[in-house]
């Protein structure tokens, strides 16, 4: 997936992409792994604007991900839907200076893509976006009671009879003390 600046006019340029998980090798690597899924296809609307050197991209995406909930481990399917900004710049060369004490960002450290000749490579820059939009603590419903930790049933499914044992700390022989004199 890639796009030569030169397709880019004056008014910019609108593209949709759909594309497959193989498109996204750190994305199949992860489903390979136990890790989220991503249902296919993975649908892209890029909007390209050429400031100069500069290219600006507004995006949104859609797309369908397996997850296991983090509180009961069950497996469940989520939607995502996002809008996200790039900005291409070019690749500039860096000179070797070891007798310079000044720090230099890089491009990646400022939020800013590189491109090299005239090209936008769009695959890793897409892919992040998606890896960014997983939830961390993915829940499949906000009332989700999760696992029991004495004997690990799904709450969700069955009650269980186990006890919580109070925590042992040195206070909870104060818990019975009347202390009204």
């Amino acid at each position: 997936m890639q796009l030569e600046l030169k397709d880019i006019k004056g008014d910019g340029l609108e593209q949709a992409y759909t594309c497959t998980l193989s498109d996204f090798p750190d994305l199949m690597a992860m489903a390979e792994c136990g890790g989220p899924v991503f249902s296919e296809p993975l649908a892209f609307k890029l909007r390209f604007q050429k400031t100069g050197r500069f290219v600006e991209v507004d995006g949104h995406f859609d797309a369908v991900v397996g997850l296991k909930c983090g509180r009961c481990l069950q497996s469940f399917k989520q939607s995502l839907a996002e809008s996200f900004n790039l900005t291409f710049v070019p690749q500039i060369e860096s000179a070797d200076g070891d007798d310079e004490e000044e720090i230099e960002l890089e491009t990646e450290e400022l939020g800013l893509t590189p491109y090299r000749e005239e090209t936008l490579k769009l695959r890793d820059p897409l892919q992040e976006q998606l890896l960014m939009a997983i939830p961390i603590s993915p829940l499949c419903d906000e009332s989700c009671q999760g696992l029991c930790p004495e004997c690990g049933c799904n709450r969700n499914i069955e009650a269980c009879d186990c006890t919580r044992k109070p925590f042992n700390n040195k206070f909870t022989a104060l818990a019975g003390m009347d202390f009204k004199k």
